[in-house]
């Protein structure tokens, strides 16, 4: 007789346990994969729209700069993917832009592998508003003319028409009745001494030279100076009152010559200290009564000086403002150096003199009249 049959009961349990453990496991990892991909994709998709952001290099005080950004913002509205991000042309990031998408103009509008400049657009802000809308919507905005439809020749962001208004300027503001007095008594000092003319064309040179320094270096400081936010409000308004108050003088000055008065803008002043420098005979005491010249100089160009720094900076020239400050400052010295040399091939300092005073007040007077032209012009954003 056969014994009972063994019972099935454990061995049917353990397989089924096994197999609910196994799709348990297989559940959590399914669940934990969607979680994770889903996690991908959202840090993907905001990524994605981080990036979606148009850059906008300006400078402070920059009306066309300001005019871009109306244009960028009111075209962005209608993009709500993109976000406007406005970089200062002289912060790091900045910097970096600029190089990263050899941007060349003020102001220049960064889209993706796009960059739209000022000369691209040439201040038509509908034209502006279409290369725009053409980089957001993925195509390429339209390119500049070609360098032979240009009416101006433009290399790095410095163009030859500016360049050359500037170097005009600077030497209107360098020939001037100061300049030609105190030259006239440096050369009579150094002829006197020696009788060389060598020694006269040495020390024009290397006044000149402390005198374009000088300036150089304070106009680096202004610009730097133009270029704080928070000056930037007030700049307009106190550049057109400066050049108001210093153009009536200037043209008052020229009233009181004209009718055999004493002048407002005196140099002789100075020119004890400079006597007692110039017997050191060195190309150290040159350069130095030429940087001290630059102070003694500042009325009689200081107003002109400071109105082109404002231009500059105002006009969005700030990328290449050290190389429009470098041309201005070369404008300033050639007077300087073109009179010395004329001093020191036979011309004497009597016949300078001579026609510094026949012509003062006509200097004096075109010199306060473009001061108060320029006034308005800036005030009203023309410049």
């Amino acid at each position: 007789m056969a014994g009972p049959s063994p019972t099935l009961l454990p061995s049917s349990i353990f397989p089924r346990s096994l197999i609910l453990m196994h799709k348990t496991d297989s559940a959590r990892r399914k669940r934990l994969f969607i979680a994770l991909a889903s996690s991908l994709l959202l840090i993907v998709a905001t990524v994605a729209v981080a990036g979606q952001e148009v850059i906008l290099i300006s400078s402070p005080g920059c009306t066309k700069c300001a005019a871009a950004g109306k244009v960028l913002d009111d075209v962005i509205d209608d993009y709500p993917e993109y976000k406007v991000r406005e970089e200062i042309f002289y912060s790091d990031e900045g910097r970096r832009i600029i190089k990263e998408h050899n941007a060349k103009d003020m102001p220049s509008v960064v889209i993706g592998g796009s960059v739209i400049g000022y000369r691209d657009y040439e201040g038509d802000e509908k034209k502006l508003e279409g290369m725009i809308r053409a980089a957001l919507e993925g195509g390429a905005a339209p390119p500049p003319a070609r360098e032979e439809e240009q009416d101006i020749v433009s290399l790095d962001g410095v163009s030859v028409s500016s360049a050359v208004a500037i170097l005009v300027a600077g030497l209107v503001a360098g020939f001037n009745p100061c300049l030609l007095a105190v030259l006239v008594f440096l050369a009579s000092m150094t002829l006197s001494r020696s009788g060389r003319k060598r020694d006269l064309a040495v020390m024009v040179g290397f006044f000149s030279l402390g005198i374009f320094a000088m300036y150089y270096l304070f106009g680096l400081g202004l610009i730097r100076l133009f270029s704080i936010p928070s000056f930037e409000a007030s700049f307009r308004l106190v550049l057109t009152l400066l050049l108001l108050v210093l153009g009536i003088t200037q043209i008052e000055d020229a009233r009181r010559l004209q009718r055999g008065g004493i002048s407002l803008f005196k140099a002789e002043w100075a020119l004890g200290y400079f006597k007692k420098s110039l017997e050191g005979h060195s190309i150290f005491s040159y350069f130095l009564i030429g940087a001290l010249f630059s102070l003694v100089k500042a009325p009689c160009v200081g107003a002109v000086y400071i109105a082109i720094i404002g231009i500059i900076q105002s006009q969005g020239y700030a990328s290449s403002g050290a190389v429009y400050l470098l041309l201005y400052n070369l404008g300033v010295v050639l007077p300087v150096l073109f009179l010395g040399m004329i001093i020191a091939l036979g011309m004497s300092p009597d016949q300078v003199d001579k026609f510094r005073h026949d012509h003062r007040v006509a200097i004096r007077l075109v010199t306060g009249l473009t001061l108060t032209g320029l006034a308005p012009l800036i005030w009203w954003q023309i410049l």
